[in-house]
């Protein structure tokens, strides 16, 4: 891909998801009413999820009124603005791996920059965590792409489900979103979809992508299982997966007898967390067969719980397998590896869904991909935040003045409603400076009113 090594500004971003659009063929038939391009009605829905405002065409229609202008048109690059049912039939036909490559070229353009380097642990590796969510539930609406439970009562709810991977780091605030894989059934399987199946996907389908970095995978008790494992060996990534005793009772039978015999690894450290003072207790052993059934992969094992001094409270306990060698000078730095699993939930999913990005609000389910397509639309604007956030000085020292996230997005919105900017950058440069905006002569976009 050319240009990896600009500087990643909003035009930029823009310029990734222009580039995509360009890709999409019109699933329309010549005969229906295409008086709306897939661009503007890609640009439109996006432009709803960028500024974080379910409402925000109906402000553009006001601000045309009376300005003549629209930041649709100067921000994104929106021709002509469809009404909301225009864009959701629009889009509708169009497949979610349209969107798929911008992922792969947001995350090139950050590792050639050399902006992933702060997400680098156990000497280059980079960790990812692999966790479905549900984004939409329902006991009516439903579509052919939906999963479905059936409740005693004899009632149905219908869902959508999708594995949302994303690149963290220990005492990073911020995750980097990669491509999605929906949980959704599959073409010649009479079985519903599951997260397993979706991570095995995904897995395969981004090998490529990381052939040059070292990527270890991180994953709940439904992941350590030998399947699993040895396909995460197979395309080259490493793991470090929760391992309950419930799941793993021959695994476990192994660790009580090398326990007796003195053979299991103990070390304890005394740590300061800015409050009070914690006990880290480790117990690790390496190559232990992972189920009792032949043959059996061989992993490291490792349980770490932390206590307080001052009452000896529990405060936290977990184990994990791995294919990372284990020694007393690793285990703080993969223990912290291990648990920035929560993050895929704290900072990724909770802001999805609580922050502003309504991630399980329905802005359209239709029939076909309507659903995954405006999800995916929803996890580009998350994206794009996150990078303007880590690239972005301007953006940077306007995060610092507004502390909340909910009143940065207030602030966008409320500008955008009542004055019209030229581009992003100006729009931030007015938010730094409270310099004027300069008048535009952009030509003034159709706007449907149907």
């Amino acid at each position: 891909m050319e240009s990896l090594g600009i500087c990643l500004a909003f035009s930029t971003l823009l310029g990734y998801l222009h580039k995509a659009i360009e890709q999409i063929a019109d699933p329309r038939k010549p005969s229906n009413n295409t008086n709306y391009s897939i661009k503007d009605a890609v640009l439109s829905a996006f432009s709803v999820f960028f500024m974080q405002c379910p409402s925000f065409l109906d402000n553009q229609r006001q601000m045309q009124s009376r300005k003549g202008q629209d930041n649709a048109q100067t921000l994104f690059e929106v021709e002509a603005i469809p009404c909301d049912n225009q864009i959701r039939n629009i889009l509708d036909g169009i497949q979610t791996s349209y969107l798929t490559p911008i992922f792969t070229w947001v995350y090139q353009a950050l590792k050639s920059g050399g902006h992933l380097k702060a997400y680098q642990v156990l000497g280059d590796n980079l960790l990812v965590p692999l966790d479905g969510t549900e984004y939409f539930s329902s006991e009516k609406i439903h579509c052919p792409c939906c999963s479905s439970r059936q409740h005693k009562n004899g009632k149905v709810t219908y869902f959508h489900q999708a594995l949302l991977p994303v690149i963290v780091a220990p005492g990073n605030p911020n995750v980097i979103s990669l491509a999605p894989e929906f949980i959704t059934p599959q073409d010649g399987h009479d079985k519903q979809d599951c997260e397993q199946q979706a991570a095995k996907r995904w897995i395969k389908a981004h090998t490529q992508q990381f052939k040059d970095v070292q990527i270890t995978l991180l994953g709940d008790d439904l992941y350590s299982r030998q399947p699993s494992c040895e396909l995460c060996l197979e395309e080259k990534f490493n793991f470090i997966f929760v391992c309950l005793p419930e799941s793993h009772s021959s695994l476990y039978e192994w660790l009580d007898f090398l326990d007796i015999n003195g053979e299991l690894h103990r070390l304890q450290q005394r740590q300061w967390d800015g409050k009070q003072w914690l006990f880290y207790h480790y117990r690790y052993v390496n190559s232990i067969p992972l189920r009792e059934q032949q043959p059996a992969l061989l992993v490291n094992w490792f349980e770490v719980t932390v206590s307080r001094e001052a009452d000896g409270k529990q405060l936290y306990h977990n184990a994990f397998i791995t294919r990372h060698g284990l020694t007393d000078s690793l285990m703080p730095e993969i223990s912290q590896a291990a648990r920035a699993r929560w993050k895929t939930e704290n900072e990724n999913h909770n802001v999805l869904k609580t922050k502003g990005y309504h991630l399980e609000h329905n802005f359209g389910h239709g029939q076909q991909h309507l659903a995954s397509f405006l999800l995916t639309l929803n996890l580009l604007a998350f994206l794009f935040h996150t990078v303007l956030l880590l690239v972005d000085q301007s953006y940077q020292l306007i995060r610092k003045r507004v502390v909340r996230r909910d009143t940065f997005f207030e602030h966008l919105r409320t500008l955008t409603r009542y004055l019209v900017f030229e581009s992003w950058r100006e729009l931030i440069t007015f938010m730094l400076t409270e310099s004027e905006p300069r008048p535009t002569r952009r030509t003034k976009p159709r706007i449907d009113s149907s």
